[in-house]
């Protein structure tokens, strides 16, 4: 088994390349244009709905050939030709930029995780590219569990840290505030009452902790 090590990426405004037209360059394209990621498409085809989002991103109308992928943060291959994902591993490999191969884990040194994703409460769920299937259920599962009001309560919470750092002075005691906070089931709260009501129950707690 390759161990694999979890980290979630920031791609805002990073140069990401997908080499690939077709329904796996699809999803690939979009879930980077959904993190802010400055996106190139290399390809002499490109899928419909590639088309119909073409002003999102940049189009290189080609083939894929050693030397396209320069500047890339991170690279994903993802054509249906075994020989073209493999040159581009060999070239990311060469220069050490991140890459997914989606026809080869052996030749990938990222998995794309299931995703549930509230507002900046996320959940990522890995087999380590062994079972897509089983991620995607998982997720599925979770998405159930896990509903808006934590994207919510994350809100809620960086209002009180930011709060907590301006009038708490005394380091312990903003400490155990926040740990206050964190432990009043804030999710199960939202289910039963308004954002403003919770807010106002954080601030009451805050302030036992003025000095």
């Amino acid at each position: 088994m390759t161990s694999m090590y979890p980290v979630t990426l920031k791609l805002a405004g990073k140069f990401c390349t997908v080499v690939g037209g077709g329904s796996v360059a699809v999803r690939k394209v979009k879930s980077l244009l959904e993190q802010g990621a400055e996106v190139t498409v290399i390809s002499p085809v490109l899928d419909e709905e590639l088309i119909a989002i073409q002003e999102q991103f940049v189009w290189r109308n080609s083939m894929y050939s050693d030397g396209m992928l320069k500047g890339s943060f991170l690279v994903i291959a993802a054509t249906d030709s075994r020989d073209v994902n493999h040159a581009v591993y060999e070239w990311c490999e060469e220069h050490q930029v991140l890459v997914n191969v989606v026809d080869s884990l052996q030749e990938s040194s990222f998995t794309v995780n299931a995703m549930v994703q509230r507002g900046d409460f996320m959940l990522a769920v890995s087999t380590s590219g062994i079972s897509p299937a089983v991620s995607k259920k998982v997720r599925e599962d979770l998405e159930l569990q896990y509903g808006p009001e934590y994207g919510t309560m994350l809100e809620i919470l960086e209002e009180a840290r930011e709060e907590a750092l301006r009038t708490i002075k005394d380091a312990s005691k903003r400490r155990r505030f926040l740990q206050s906070v964190a432990s009043m089931e804030l999710p199960e709260l939202l289910k039963q009452e308004t954002k403003e009501e919770v807010q106002k129950r954080v601030k009451l707690c805050l302030s036992s902790y003025l000095d």
